[in-house]
């Protein structure tokens, strides 16, 4: 009989500003970097400065229709080459299971004590740094629009997959968890 993976069930967190600064910025109903001077639409319009939005070679805007799943989580990637923006639309929340960037600590894998399902509310949305662990946005309780904006290479290298496998193609490099680290992660959102 072999031996059974050790389950790490994954915190559930409400996502503010603050618990969310290592992993990217939050974006949320505020403007927290208000103060762009332009003069149309003075009193009605409080500008905020450019977001630093990076990505390699073409930028991908597009939606994805995301549904409730099993809290299983089996795969995590990130991408060196771009920042990731995922943004809920309309009245549902979304979850991001997200781990810090390790590559500054010359990691290849995700440090699992790190890794956090943040639950943004409603019209919410967040963009990892570069180097983030992440798995694709989960629905909470209900379907949920996300808006995402990426690259066409880490887009492309996804849909050019012919199963779900992993992968270290371009600038996504996405890992099976339980494979590289012994552990399976478990989020649990009721």
């Amino acid at each position: 009989m072999q031996n059974q993976p050790s389950v790490i069930e994954v915190p559930v967190v409400h996502a503010t500003r603050e618990n969310t600064a290592d992993y990217g910025i939050f974006i949320g109903t505020d403007v927290p970097d208000a103060g762009l001077t332009i003069p149309f639409y003075k009193g009605a319009v409080e500008e905020g400065f450019n977001l630093p939005f990076r990505y390699h070679e073409h930028a991908v805007v597009r939606t994805a229709r995301i549904h409730p799943r099993p809290g299983t989580i089996t795969w995590l990637e990130r991408h060196m080459r771009m920042t990731q923006l995922f943004v809920g639309l309309g009245d549902a929340p979304l979850v991001m299971v997200l781990g810090k960037p390790t590559h500054q600590r010359g990691m290849d894998v995700p440090d699992l004590s790190d890794v956090r399902a943040f639950v943004l509310p409603p019209g919410h949305g967040i963009m990892i740094h570069t180097g983030t662990w992440h798995d694709f946005p989960m629905a909470v309780d209900r379907p949920v629009t996300v808006l995402t904006a990426n690259s066409a290479e880490v887009v492309q290298a996804l849909a050019n997959q012919k199963e779900a496998e992993e992968m270290d193609d371009g600038d996504v490099r996405k890992i099976d968890i339980l494979r590289h680290t012994g552990a399976a992660l478990h989020v649990t959102l009721t």
